[in-house]
């Protein structure tokens, strides 16, 4: 069976419950701190991980993540490309208001030491069909699409974080597979409204399948055949959004594998990040599938 490899990033999240949003030039004193596990990359290692499928992570850390290696392989993600170097770990300050909503300040970190060489080493015990899942958080990322397609890997990409002076620079004709959000697809298209965004992006990438997440609207997928799709997202009381869509790409590239067709695929996504809204933290408010089935 294929397997999920990971090139992404690994973060240590001091998180601060605020009682409220925080204004410009405003000091708030929080309601609570902790400190966790978390990186796009690594959420979604350890979701798709969680989802029941085999995946390895690719990144570093500094001394400093001990935390990380931890939760990564308490989750069943495997840790062969899992390096240590002397660069501390990347951090994320996350602020949490009393909505629910988060901001984030990212510190890259050893995320920021990824090469090519690094990149090869991995691709390399790759096999034909495993599915490189890449986000926005580590460099060289386009050196990472094209290894991966010449190593005969399906090529999954999230632009998270979105940055809209990379977008032409990236070759995201080589990416199976396109997830992102509202914002970071009309970055990409130049529109707004989302039948639009996914004509002009499917347009712009034929041979690429399109996932938008849509938050409480759920989420649609483009295939390259022309076949749409949409999951509506089930309603929770939500604590936090932290690790939602991490949560969502994890569990549908797991569900692929699985042999989920594209709609089931999005349905299964949709509930685990329901899930995951449902809870506060990172890493630890990924649900495991038999949370899910239940």
């Amino acid at each position: 069976m294929a397997r999920i490899i990971t090139l992404g990033s690994l973060n240590l999240d001091f998180t601060y419950q605020l009682p409220k949003p925080l204004e410009v030039g405003e000091t708030l004193s929080s309601l609570s701190y902790r400190c966790g596990a978390g990186g796009k990359g690594a959420n979604q290692s350890i979701a798709a991980a969680r989802a029941g499928a085999e995946v390895y992570h690719a990144g570093r850390i500094g001394h400093d993540g001990a935390l990380l290696r931890r939760t990564l392989a308490d989750s069943g993600v495997k840790l062969d490309f899992l390096e240590e170097v002397e660069t501390p770990t990347g951090h994320a300050v996350v602020l949490i208001n009393d909505a629910g909503d988060n901001s984030i300040v990212l510190y890259g970190g050893a995320n920021r030491t990824i090469d090519e060489t690094f990149i090869d080493r991995v691709t390399s015990a790759a096999n034909p069909g495993d599915i490189l899942l890449l986000q926005n958080e580590v460099t060289c990322i386009s050196h990472a699409m094209e290894a991966g397609r010449k190593a005969g890997m399906r090529v999954a990409f999230n632009f998270a974080p979105f940055d809209p002076k990379l977008a032409p620079e990236l070759p995201l004709s080589l990416c199976d597979v396109l997830f992102l959000n509202r914002i970071e697809a009309g970055g990409i298209a130049g529109k707004s409204d989302v039948e639009e965004t996914l004509e002009t992006l499917s347009r712009r990438f034929p041979e690429t399948e399109l996932v938008l997440t849509l938050g409480p609207e759920g989420a649609v997928a483009l295939t390259p055949a022309g076949e749409q799709f949409h999951a509506d997202s089930p309603r929770v009381e939500v604590v936090e959004t932290t690790a939602a869509g991490d949560t969502f790409i994890g569990y549908y590239l797991a569900a692929v594998l699985d042999g989920f067709d594209t709609g089931r695929a999005l349905e299964r996504a949709c509930r685990a990040a329901a899930l995951c809204c449902s809870r506060a933290g990172a890493a630890e408010s990924i649900p495991t599938r038999a949370e899910l089935d239940r």
